[in-house]
């Protein structure tokens, strides 16, 4: 091309180049001041609603709660681990979650661990074929060999149930 070409060719003006490129599909969709807005406004959202769920769980929704929790979790398998559980029960009563309440089944309060089983039972549908496993497995272990008869009566019970 010679250059009598080149300057024949259309000039495009700043403002077509920048109309242009707010078409493309690789232009945000939104000012970058929206964009900015949205990201701040939708991380105060996530914000607001982890404090609203601590305020609705009560005790639960604490630092200490989730400390006692993994006490428990980090005590398994060990001389504290009776003690932490009493310690969390004492303090929050039995627990809501599956993990949780599985270690409770290990516990030397035989009262406490039938609680365990029965707030399991409704939880089992959901859970995964290997935590159901483990689940019949530790109900077979408590009816083979816990003295107490209730407890004994109650696992075999919730073993034929399942």
């Amino acid at each position: 091309m010679s250059q009598h070409d080149e300057g024949e060719r259309e000039k495009i003006s700043w403002r077509e180049i920048d109309r242009r490129r707010d078409r493309s599909p690789h232009a945000p969709k939104e000012p970058p001041g929206e964009q900015k807005r949205s990201r701040r406004s939708e991380w105060v959202m996530k914000k607001y609603r982890k404090e609203a769920d601590k305020l609705f769980m009560g005790k639960k929704g604490t630092k200490k709660h989730k400390k006692a929790q993994g006490d428990i979790d980090r005590f398994h398998g060990t001389e504290q681990f009776n003690e932490a559980v009493k310690n969390y029960l004492d303090q929050y009563g039995l627990p809501d979650d599956w993990r949780t309440l599985s270690l409770l089944l290990d516990y030397t309060d035989p009262e406490k661990v039938l609680e365990a089983i029965q707030a399991m039972r409704p939880l089992y549908e959901a859970r995964s074929p290997i935590e159901k496993q483990g689940f019949k497995a530790k109900l077979d272990i408590l009816a083979m060999t816990t003295s107490h008869s209730d407890l004994r009566d109650a696992a075999e019970e919730m073993l034929k149930a399942l």
